[in-house]
């Protein structure tokens, strides 16, 4: 699934089913109709990290339609978001990717939404005002808020180099603990994204590894999102820090996207934001790296499905 600007999952992280990471989010709430406030006292999305700003934009994958990501919203709130107007007037936002930070300083308009009927949950718009260059960015932070990393990917590795990273993540997938689909015993991982990056002190790696089982009849998948570390400019194996397992039918096991790394606040806090796709939606999540240098799913938005 394409990330759109009401098709994201996230960051999260814990969907589906869950090792090593906190569970899902169950709060339910009658939706509010309009804003201020938007949610009920009672349903409000815990876990964002304040420190990064009110709100959050993701790329419509075209033009300058975007969608603001309000992180308090919850699966039962998320549909009253179709007829708020997006609190986006006065602020500027940096756009952020894979390889860093593409756009600095761009003003956004809110969009009066006009359709009151709506077949499916969705994030409110706003429009980026500005025309720069902006490159390929996936999720914009309100200036100032955090700092970009950039990303490597294993592709961009020499062939030898990359294969042994993907041996390595395999064998690690293989050996993690867990509650695994027996169908998938015996079976090899394979990578199927991987990225690296430096934190002053250590490196660190971020995968989903993946096994399939091909029968036509009932293909099955199985999906490890792993984030590891070694101290910098080391050769040893990278720790796992954090990881989640999912499995289950092709068409509806979750997968997980990375989608950029920054540094949230004075602290400068690693934050991992994720898109959590499902067949036919998902949700934004962070991973984030507290002080002690521990890695955990902190907070995934509402569930978007168009």
């Amino acid at each position: 699934m394409r990330l759109r600007p009401a098709g994201l999952c996230v960051l999260s992280i814990v969907g589906g089913v869950v090792t090593g990471c906190r569970g899902n989010d169950s709060n339910r709430a009658d939706s509010a109709q309009a804003l201020p406030p938007v949610f009920p006292s009672a349903a409000v999305n815990t876990g964002w990290n304040s420190e990064a700003g009110p709100l959050m934009i993701v790329s419509s994958g075209s033009s300058d339609t975007v969608g603001v990501v309000l992180p308090e919203a919850t699966d039962s709130t998320i549909e009253a978001l179709g007829k708020i107007t997006p609190a986006v007037a006065g602020l500027t936002f940096d756009l952020f990717g894979r390889g860093g930070r593409t756009a600095t300083a761009v003003p956004a308009t809110a969009i009066v939404q006009t359709d009151t009927v709506r077949e499916c949950d969705t994030w409110p718009m706003a429009r980026l005002r500005s025309v720069v260059a902006r490159g390929n960015w996936r999720v914009g932070f309100v200036s100032g808020r955090v700092q970009p990393v950039q990303l490597d990917s294993i592709e961009a590795l020499t062939g030898a180099d990359s294969a042994v990273l993907a041996a390595s993540l395999a064998r690690t997938a293989a050996t993690l603990a867990g509650v695994s689909d027996p169908t998938f015993k015996g079976l090899p991982f394979r990578v199927r994204s991987a990225y690296a990056f430096n934190l002053d002190t250590v490196d660190v790696v971020v995968a989903d590894v993946m096994r399939t089982v091909n029968e036509e009849a009932n293909p099955r998948v199985e999906h490890l999102l792993i984030v590891g570390e070694r101290a910098h400019g080391s050769n040893a194996k990278f720790e796992v820090g954090y990881y989640n397992r999912s499995a289950g039918a092709e068409e509806a096991t979750q997968a997980t996207e990375i989608l950029t790394v920054v540094k949230i606040g004075a602290a400068k806090e690693p934050a991992i934001v994720v898109n959590i796709e499902y067949d036919d939606g998902g949700k934004l999540g962070l991973i984030e790296r507290s002080a002690g240098g521990k890695w955990s799913a902190t907070w995934r938005s509402a569930y978007t499905d168009c």
